[in-house]
């Protein structure tokens, strides 16, 4: 997956789910999700795309934009599957804590917002 057809922004979880349907992927597994009630989104900061080949962890970086935290091989039944994708979401939640990620903070989604509205406009 190419980071650069992604958009500059975090996702909404809509368009997340847009990804799966492209083809390009077996399944796309959200990570980070937040949902915003005072402006009615849901926005995803980090996923799991998942290929016939590879399971890609991808995060949201605030200064950077969207990174490839870790590649694995994608395992062949859905145990495994389901294991390497609990073991991704670590990678990535651990990656955000180390990497200081403003919207892994408890109060830290106004970030996410702000760099959605602003690639928006």
């Amino acid at each position: 997956m190419k980071l650069d057809s992604l958009p500059a922004r975090p996702l909404e979880l809509s368009e997340l789910r847009e990804l799966e349907g492209t083809g390009q992927f077996t399944t796309v597994l959200p990570v980070a999700v937040f949902t915003l009630h005072e402006a009615d989104y849901k926005l995803v900061a980090a996923f799991v795309a998942v290929t016939e080949k590879k399971a890609v962890a991808i995060g949201y970086d605030t200064e950077e934009g969207w990174t490839k935290v870790a590649t694995n091989d994608t395992p062949e039944t859905q145990e495994e599957l389901e294991s390497a994708a609990r073991g991704l979401n670590t990678v990535l939640r651990d990656w955000a804590q180390k990497t200081k990620q403003q919207w892994a903070d408890p109060d830290g989604t106004g970030v996410l917002l702000e760099a959605f509205r602003r690639d928006r406009d």
